[in-house]
């Protein structure tokens, strides 16, 4: 079926038809070309476009195509330019007359962002829902270790004694923000773009708030110009999915350092592990190696969705063709790397002993600084004294706790060594600030992520159609 025949007369090309077809991608949208159509043809009725009978043939047609695809008829897919152009053949097909008037009054630039719109704000239903899931899980083991002592990094070198249930709620938190950025999104993608024609709107009298609150939309795009030409909120949806898998990303990396035997932090199950096709003795951690490996891809999406409008004059371009390929691959990819990663997660099994024996003394320097500070010394004198004291015992081969009580005097003699406890337990009591690593801060953290992920938020929101991805 070619929608401009009475203008472009010569058949094109094999490269031009392989250039301009997107029906390969936008398939994707089927069911919600479909509401489109159903919504459009009753608002036509109203306007006395289409009979009552014309419209109750074009809502049958639209169910038995509904039929088709759930069949697999559209596989392999049918020579048709893209999505749209499939489902009005196929109503034309079947309903003659009536279905090449369901075009009246509309633009494929308005129906293309109103199916588009409708995809994405399912999407990130689903997206909030898949990471509620993550973040109850992490906080879950974060509860399970709470007490578990972990050596903390800065720079990647020994830093200060924390929990492994710290760090866990560090990523917790994380996600967190990641999904209030997903849920605040959604307000901007749930507004109806239909009936806002190629640019300048509908010449005929649609009801443009009714086929929003037809089509679940809580509002209408207010300009229509501005309706065919936004891809903001594509832009925003995928910048938020590179953040996200940002985040999975670099905890993925301390992970897959973790599981290295010569760490021995943790071991994942081995449905959540590769081995070598040389080495038998090899245990890969390759979900989170994956997973690292697609936040470069959801990076590449953003910025090609950037790219893709950044000189587009306003109105529609055919360019906006390719914001479909970038934001399927964004989002899936996104919801598949939030999925896998906590359930291998959840496999996983930690080894405190291990990290127990990463604990070194030099970790308790910063405890040391400033118990000298409480006798009124300054911290930046504390720092050097104690910063001397460390190269001291280095050069010694020696630690913090390998020193006596009546050592320690000898080196620090303001200090009441009777009285001041100088241990990793001791280090991790004494942060018992809100959001540090002490036990009871760890709890509250715990307490106040619950309060959070609770709090209202779009997981909750009824679909238009059910999750592809479950």
């Amino acid at each position: 079926m070619t929608l401009y025949q009475g203008r472009i007369g010569i058949k094109h090309s094999g490269l031009m038809d392989a250039i301009n077809r997107s029906l390969p991608v936008d398939i994707r949208l089927l069911p919600y070309d479909l509401l489109t159509n159903r919504a459009w043809a009753t608002e036509l009725q109203r306007i006395g476009v289409l009979s009552e009978i014309e419209f109750g043939d074009i809502a049958k047609a639209l169910g038995e195509i509904a039929q088709m695809a759930a069949a697999g008829a559209f596989d392999p897919l049918p020579d048709d330019e893209d999505v749209h152009t499939l489902v009005e053949r196929l109503l034309t097909e079947k309903t003659g007359e009536a279905g090449s008037k369901i075009h009246t009054g509309r633009s494929r630039n308005d129906q293309v962002v109103c199916d588009l719109r409708m995809w994405a704000a399912d999407q990130l239903i689903g997206i909030s829902a898949d990471l509620t899931a993550l973040i109850r899980a992490i906080k879950t083991l974060a509860e399970t270790h709470a007490e578990v002592l972990l050596a903390g990094n800065t720079h990647l070198q020994p830093a200060q004694p924390i929990t492994l249930g710290h760090f866990l709620l560090s990523l917790a938190f994380a996600l967190l923000r990641d999904k209030h950025r997903l849920d605040d999104v959604y307000k901007r993608v749930n507004l109806c773009p239909l009936g806002s024609g190629a640019l300048a709107g509908s010449g005929f009298e649609v009801d443009r708030k009714k086929l929003a609150q037809d089509l679940g939309f809580d509002g209408i795009c207010d300009n229509t110009l501005d309706a065919v030409s936004d891809r903001d909120f594509a832009q925003e949806i995928a910048a938020h999915c590179a953040i996200l898998c940002g985040h999975l990303s670099r905890y993925a990396e301390q992970f897959i350092i973790w599981a290295n035997p010569n760490f021995g932090y943790l071991r994942f199950a081995d449905e959540w592990s590769t081995g070598s096709s040389m080495m038998p003795q090899k245990r890969n951690p390759d979900a989170m190696e994956l997973i690292r490996a697609k936040a470069a891809r959801c990076i590449g999406h953003c910025a090609a969705l950037l790219a893709l409008t950044k000189g587009l004059p306003p109105s529609y371009s055919k360019d906006l063709q390719e914001d479909k390929a970038s934001l399927f691959d964004a989002v899936f990819m996104t919801r598949l790397c939030v999925r896998v990663f906590r359930e291998a997660l959840q496999s996983a099994r930690f080894f405190p002993e291990q990290m127990a024996k990463e604990l070194t003394g030099e970790m308790l320097a910063t405890d040391l600084a400033d118990e000298l500070v409480k006798t009124g010394l300054s911290f930046r004198k504390a720092h050097e004294r104690v910063a001397h004291f460390v190269s001291w015992l280095e050069k010694r081969s020696l630690s913090i706790l390998d020193l006596k009580e009546e050592e320690m005097a000898e080196h620090f003699p303001e200090i009441n060594h009777r009285e001041f406890s100088l241990g990793f337990q001791d280090a991790i009591t004494r942060r018992n600030v809100a959001g540090g690593t002490a036990f009871e801060s760890v709890k509250k953290q715990v307490e106040t992520l619950e309060r959070l992920i609770s709090d209202s938020g779009i997981s909750d929101r009824p679909l238009r159609i059910p999750d592809d991805m479950k």
